[in-house]
């Protein structure tokens, strides 16, 4: 047809490039409806899922059909946590000489992109929760690790936002403090946040700062997760009021390990790329909901003037492309790094200063092209999204809320540039 089209022979230049642009619109068009009529696309949710086994499917299943009450409640039900635990989804970043999967990071993050596609949420709560108890084994006193993990419900839930104290006396400390924004508390065996350890005793002027644990029994949960996007991560504020702290309940984030457990050493101590990935999953699975959630509308709806179908708009055409190659590079940027992060960390056990750099690079700029992603595919849905119960309008909810966290904030940009031009140390968020 096009050969036919493009044989004729017309005098006017503007009529031959108006002849040949039509011609291959009309290419994009009958492409387009041949993957579409076969539920294909660049890369589709269901491609996604292979990467999720039979008991993170039914989790992840079962949480997208609960997303009303979970909404509502502002956390995952009790018995969903039970299930993510005993699947092993929690210990995802457990070394395996302490019985962990040995599952990879690329693994990890896979899964927490193919959780995203079903629920936000739930995926939020997933990866941050693997890195925590990942953080908790690799960095921690091996006796408490092997304690921890005897609980087949063993699940971490701490956090940064904040600062306590712990007053170091004898072998044992006094911890006090609140913090905010602890995803999964609700559903965690041990909680915690970030705390500077105070030594009276101490000659040193060098802050000490360490993420301690105690038994979730000891922490109060402060009931004030009440958000536009995220509602079912259960993100509350925590309160510890002087509670007796053992020193082995503690792990500096910033200091390598010296438990020698190949290349998970680098969980500790070598960035903060576990959170870091962790919001560029669930990002970008969101995103990858988003976009697969808008096709069929596009080839369903016509626009209000001209009867067409949008999906047959030139703009609509370039828009969509566009975003699902903003959403491709994303995703190849991340894996790319995770794996050669991964290929370092069996060579040497630590990262260098530039994967570090690369790393929060990767991760932040996903966090920006997944936001970038759903903002896009909003324009094409239109008006549709204002309602309540609009899908994409949820997913637009969910990444709006996870966009400004501080592993993947413009501040950590800056100290990417900042240290590789040799103008500022390495922060532990790097």
């Amino acid at each position: 047809m096009v050969d036919y089209l493009l044989a004729k022979r017309v005098d006017s230049r503007s009529s031959r490039f108006r002849l040949h642009r039509w011609a291959l619109q009309q290419l994009v068009v009958i492409n387009h409806t041949n993957h579409t009529s076969r539920g294909t696309s660049i890369m589709t949710t269901h491609d996604l899922r292979r990467h999720l086994d039979e008991a993170a499917l039914a989790i992840a299943t079962e949480a997208q059909q609960l997303v009303g009450s979970t909404d509502a409640e502002r956390r995952l039900p009790d018995s969903m946590f039970r299930s993510i635990a005993t699947s092993g989804l929690f210990r995802q970043l457990v070394p395996p000489q302490l019985g962990g999967p040995d599952r990879s990071p690329l693994e990890w993050f896979r899964c927490g992109m193919a959780l995203a596609t079903f629920d936000s949420s739930l995926a939020w709560v997933v990866t941050q929760g693997a890195s925590e108890l990942g953080w908790l084994t690799v960095g921690g006193d091996p006796s408490w690790a092997a304690d921890v993990l005897e609980d087949p419900l063993a699940a971490s839930a701490s956090t940064v936002a904040g600062l306590g104290t712990a007053l170091i006396d004898g072998d044992d400390a006094v911890l006090t403090g609140r913090w905010g924004f602890d995803t999964g508390c609700q559903g965690a065996t041990w909680i915690g946040g970030l705390t500077l350890m105070v030594d009276p005793k101490a000659s040193s002027e060098e802050l000490d700062l360490r993420m301690c644990w105690v038994p979730a029994d000891r922490a109060t949960i402060i009931d004030d997760w009440d958000t536009l996007g995220l509602r079912g991560t259960g993100s509350h504020s925590i309160a510890i009021d002087a509670q007796r702290l053992s020193a082995a309940w503690t792990v500096n984030l910033s200091a390598p390990t010296s438990n020698e457990y190949g290349p998970h050493r680098v969980i500790v101590g070598n960035g903060n790329w576990p959170i870091n990935f962790s919001v560029a999953a669930v990002q970008l699975g969101t995103a990858r909901r988003a976009l697969d959630l808008v096709r069929p509308m596009l080839e369903s709806k016509s626009g209000h003037v001209s009867g067409i179908r949008l999906i047959e708009r030139g703009w609509v055409q370039q828009r969509l492309t566009a975003l699902e190659g903003l959403w491709m590079a994303a995703v190849a940027s991340a894996e790319r790094e995770l794996e050669s992060m991964w290929a370092q960390a069996v060579a040497t056990g630590e990262l260098s200063s530039n994967q570090r750099i690369r790393n929060a690079t990767a991760a932040s700029t996903a966090n920006t092209l997944a936001v970038q992603v759903v903002d896009g595919v909003c324009e094409l849905a239109g008006a549709s999204i204002s309602s309540a119960a609009s899908l994409i309008g949820r997913c637009l909810r969910d990444v709006q809320t996870l966009r400004g966290h501080v592993s993947t904030c413009n501040e950590v940009m800056e100290l990417c540039t900042a240290k590789a031009h040799g103008l500022a140390e390495f922060p532990w968020l790097v």
